[in-house]
């Protein structure tokens, strides 16, 4: 009787032990493909950043919040841009677009940062310096959902 339950015993342990480790190695795997996404959310975020900013060097050059609105509604498309601000080279806010369920967030008080990512509430916030001719016209910043 006594090999018996000692045998039982390691069994149960035996189980238990491969049920925690199955346990770990899916949570390990569950966090690496968070990350990843995030990461991918990220860069997919700078691309878009770059090519707005590549489009609104005339309209901040020439000051036609007309143009910039354009390249801005070209986002509507994108589900995870909740908001998309063109500021000038001084900081103020020229253009943006804001995703409808989202309209009553301040995203436009929050001025644009000079760190290329940061997270806040929940968004990733992507910067982009726009430049020309190496001079500073201002910045495009977008705010993706998580």
């Amino acid at each position: 009787m006594a090999v018996s339950s000692r045998r039982n015993f390691v069994i149960i342990a035996f189980a238990a032990g491969m049920s925690l480790g199955l346990l770990f190695a899916s949570l390990s795997f569950i966090s690496l493909q968070h990350k990843d996404s995030k990461n991918t959310l990220m860069h997919f975020t700078s691309i878009q950043a770059k090519l707005i900013s590549s489009n609104v060097k005339g309209a901040l050059s020439f000051e036609d919040a007309k143009d910039a609105n354009a390249v801005l509604d070209t986002l509507k498309t994108q589900n995870c841009i909740a908001f998309a601000g063109i500021y000038d080279c001084n900081g103020k806010l020229f253009s943006y677009y804001c995703r409808d369920d989202v309209r009553n967030r301040e995203f436009k008080l929050v001025p644009p940062t000079k760190a290329k990512f940061t997270s806040r509430d929940g968004y990733i916030v992507v910067s982009e310096p726009v430049i020309h001719e190496h001079q500073f016209l201002g910045t495009v910043c977008l705010w993706t959902q998580l």
